[in-house]
């Protein structure tokens, strides 16, 4: 590698040993071809071995700005500080499958020459050059939670070039992260020392002011509503040596500009850019930029992107109108102000013929024949459309031809020919795939499907087998991705179709029958509208409030309680299904503010390699205590101290807004490929115990963990009001109260992404305890507060002792049982549902729902 040929860096400095600024290229996308060469559960690692390349592919020195020639593509050099998790983190999701290289670089001044250790972390193969010499490379493929190799190397005294070069295959969700930390031969971190980026512009003083101003500002919520002004946020506490005059837009994520204007950034400061009514329904980040100056003239660079959403439709949190009503707006709301498949499906649906967007679902069948992930969501609604309308002279026939050969061509199972980055193994995608299946032979059953050389017949009988199984075991033990407030929409979009086109008559009754079972699960543990349960598989964007639940456009058109929303798969497909009527009992019981509804629920799955890629036994035991002021949800010492997922644990609601949560983050980033991330799921799973209006979430977490903290969601911006003191956080909103503290104390987060909506608290070994109170039981805010400090919690080593503040003495810890008043209460071994409004055993044929007018029979003997 050349030596530098510029004299102008940007400075910064080792952060405990981590280099945490980079020139970064990439990543390099290649689409994977022939996917066929490549067998068996190691394909990535052949993968890997076809594509390596020794050389790094860098010829000249990087310099920010400059291009990269990869191939016949370029890549730009950028600049990229690491946040506090110190991942250099391009993670995305990829329908096709993919190989990424990407590069970072960086300059190191050492004062002598020494001999250090490197510990390089990733999720794949990645390579290490210092001063031009290759003196590492790790090959470990570690899918989610990346892994640390370590390596020794010589550095040279003064300036030290480090390069990294780290790789892929994206398949799905691709967390894609890199980080690089220096250690001494004591194995301890090197101190600060100096690091350069080599750069165009000699203002790199300037450059890092610029970054801390943009660091510290931040918004108070992620979604924004009709009548929310959207107000970028400065600290009062912001130092006096930021003040800038810099540039905040409003852009959305394909890049188009809604808003510019210039802000001077005094300590305080709040730019205005708008009203959410003055913007379409989309994603949207606000970016911040220097003054256009010192953008173009001088070439300073540094931006900052903060995300956020625009939903204009107005929440519902009391029932209204009929479901008729609401169907017809449900549909309309589609039509007109969606962009996707089922948008046009909706327009089918009300006799829109005239306003067809055809390119939208010629996009969409070009994505199903190229086998994209997740094509079975949208085939599904395809054959469906097909079989309703199909006869209406108005479908264009065309479009019939391109859904037959779409069809025909499609792989609707792991088993048939074909390699590529569809996933047939999870809950939501097995029922999907099988339903498709059953429709597209139904429709083409004298035909000859080109994958298998089977007959639409045969088809249609494999995918009818394979539905029955599926429902047989959701009958009898529940859902694996339980109360999943994204993965239910999806399961919704299969069981619908079938309830109500399926030929065979046993198919199509027992798809209605699990349909009013997911339904009335969601019915039990929603809140004015939000499914606010423990969740078996979820996302940061649908648990940092309710608006943006998959599920909350068919909670809005069944019940009446929710909004309409982006997510509109389920709610169209219910809304096209005529054959299928929800029971009424369930939309009573989703509605109903009952004084005090305390509910236990246990799932159980047993699981097979061959179906679900993994064995053994999946259980949740689930409690939930709902009250008209709040709602408070768990899983019952769900796997303690097992690393985990999507899983979502407990949930407080007090609001569609104030939902108040605890997790533990293996990085900053809230991607949705990171599984866990920031907010959803958890790397280690807690040990937690609910007893009725208390909970308490112990933490057992290695003593080397990654971010070496757990954090509560904590949105102070939704409620009526909080207070922080005594080691306590507290919020009421209407009559509901919410108290929370951590054994190793709590802090409110008030800088970056998730400023004032934060609790953290340090430590691998930590307590969280939870208290919910009512106006109606513990008297106004304040009396909650009192009442609440005059408990006495006792934390101990990983135990605690609390009173609650219905004068119970509770006692729980890492071991051991649930004692309240000294009394032990099982955690486990409940029945499939067990409270007033439903009580019955696993397996049992039959489920009777009480309301409070009448009892529906749910039947699965058919």
């Amino acid at each position: 590698m050349a030596e530098s040929v510029t004299d102008y860096f940007i400075a910064a400095h080792l952060k405990q040993g981590y280099i945490d600024t980079w020139l970064v290229a990439g990543p390099h996308v290649v689409q994977v071809a022939n996917l066929e060469r490549y067998t068996g559960a190691d394909y990535k690692t052949q993968l890997f071995g076809d594509l390596y390349d020794s050389a790094s592919g860098i010829a000249e020195t990087p310099i920010e700005f400059t291009e990269l020639t990869v191939g016949q593509a370029t890549q730009r050099w950028q600049y990229y500080r690491c946040r506090d998790d110190h991942f250099v983190d391009l993670s995305g999701f990829y329908h096709l499958t993919s190989y990424l290289q990407s590069w970072a670089y960086a300059e190191l001044i050492v004062p002598a020459a020494r001999r250090v250790a490197f510990v390089l972390t990733s999720n794949a193969p990645a390579d290490v050059w210092i001063n031009g010499r290759h003196v590492h490379r790790q090959d470990h493929i570690q899918h989610q939670i990346p892994l640390s190799a370590t390596f020794e190397a010589e550095l040279d005294a003064d300036a030290n070039t480090i390069l990294v070069r780290f790789e892929a295959i994206a398949a799905r969700e691709c967390p894609y992260v890199m980080a690089l930390q220096l250690r001494d031969d004591a194995n301890s971190a090197l101190p600060d020392l100096p690091v350069r980026l080599p750069t165009g512009h000699q203002h790199g003083e300037f450059h890092t002011k610029l970054e801390r101003l943009f660091a510290a500002a931040y918004l108070e919520r992620d979604v924004y509503c009709r009548d929310d002004e959207i107000v970028v946020i400065w600290p009062e506490d912001l130092p006096a040596e930021l003040r800038q005059t810099i540039t905040v837009r409003l852009q959305d994520v394909a890049g188009r500009i809604y808003y510019e204007g210039l802000v001077d950034t005094i300590a305080g400061a709040r730019q205005s850019v708008g009203r959410a009514v003055q913007y379409l329904d989309n994603a949207y980040h606000i970016v911040l930029m220097p003054h256009p100056n010192t953008y173009y003239l001088t070439n300073i660079r540094v931006t900052r992107s903060i995300a956020l959403t625009i939903l204009k439709n107005r929440y519902s949190d009391t029932p209204y109108g009929e479901y008729a009503t609401r169907r017809q707006e449900a549909l309309l709301d589609a039509a007109m102000r969606r962009d996707q498949i089922y948008a046009e499906i909706a327009k089918m649906e009300l006799g829109q013929w005239p306003e067809l967007n055809q390119a939208v679902i010629q996009t969409t069948i070009d994505g199903i024949n190229q086998r994209r992930d997740c094509s079975d969501f949208y085939l599904i609604g395809l054959l469906g459309a097909l079989i309703r309308y199909g006869n209406d002279p108005q479908f264009p026939k065309e479009l019939e031809e391109q859904i037959r050969l779409c069809a025909l061509g499609f792989r609707y199972w792991a088993a048939d020919p074909g390699a590529d980055a569809m996933w047939f193994w999870s809950e939501n995608h097995q029922i999907l795939f099988h339903a498709c299946e059953v429709l597209a032979g139904q429709l083409f059953a004298a035909e000859i499907f080109d994958n298998t050389d089977q007959s639409g017949t045969w088809h249609a009988e494999r995918g009818t087998a394979f539905s029955l199984a599926w429902l047989h075991k959701r009958a009898s033990g529940g859902f694996r991705e339980w109360d999943s407030n994204c993965y239910f929409e999806h399961d919704l979009l299969a069981l619908t179709h079938l309830a109500d086109l399926a030929e065979n008559e046993q198919l199509r009754e027992l798809a209605a029958v699990v349909s009013d079972k997911l339904l009335f699960s969601m019915a039990l543990n929603s809140f004015r509208g939000v499914f606010g349960s423990t969740h078996g598989r979820t996302y940061t964007d649908h648990i940092k409030g309710a608006r943006c639940e998959l599920t909350s456009g068919i909670g809005r058109m069944l019940w009446g309680t929710g909004v309409f929303n982006q997510h509109i798969l389920g709610t169209v497909a219910l809304a096209c299904a005529k054959s299928y009527e929800l029971p009424h009992v369930i939309a009573e019981i989703a509605i109903a503010r009952v004084e005090e509804l305390w509910s236990k629920e246990r799932h159980r799955q047993e699981l097979t390699w061959e179906y679900d890629r993994v064995d053994g036994i999946l259980e949740v035991n689930k409690a939930t205590y709902r009250t008209p002021d709040y709602m408070l949800c768990s899983a019952q010492d769900h796997n303690p101290g097992q690393l985990g997922s999507q899983q979502h644990i407990w949930q407080a609601t007090l609001s569609q807004d104030a939902l108040v949560f605890v997790t533990h983050p293996p990085c900053v980033s809230e991607e949705g490929s990171h599984r866990p991330g920031f907010w959803h799921g958890n790397v280690v799973l807690p040990r937690v115990a609910q007893w009725y209006d208390t909970l308490i979430d112990v933490r057992n977490m290695p003593k080397d963990d990654w971010m070496g903290f757990t954090h509560a969601f904590f949105p102070t911006f939704a409620f009526d009001r909080h207070a922080i003191h005594s080691g306590w956080a507290f919020a009421q909103v209407g009559d509901g109260y919410l108290a929370i503290t951590a054994a190793n104390g709590i802090a409110l987060v008030t800088h970056g992404d998730n400023a004032h909506r934060e609790l953290r608290s340090y430590g691998t070994q930590n307590i969280w305890v939870c208290q919910m109170g009512r106006a109606a039981r513990d008297g106004d805010f304040e009396a909650f507060q009192e009442r609440v400090l005059s408990l006495g919690t006792e934390f101990g080593e990983l135990s605690v002792r609390c009173g609650n503040l219905r004068g119970q003495e509770l006692r729980f810890g890492w071991h051991g049982p649930l004692l309240v008043n000294g009394v032990e209460q099982p955690l486990s071994g409940f029945k499939h549902y067990e409270s007033p409004i439903c009580t019955c055993d696993l397996g049992d044929e039959t489920m009777d729902i009480a309301g409070w007018q009448e009892i529906v029979q749910l039947n699965f003997a058919v």
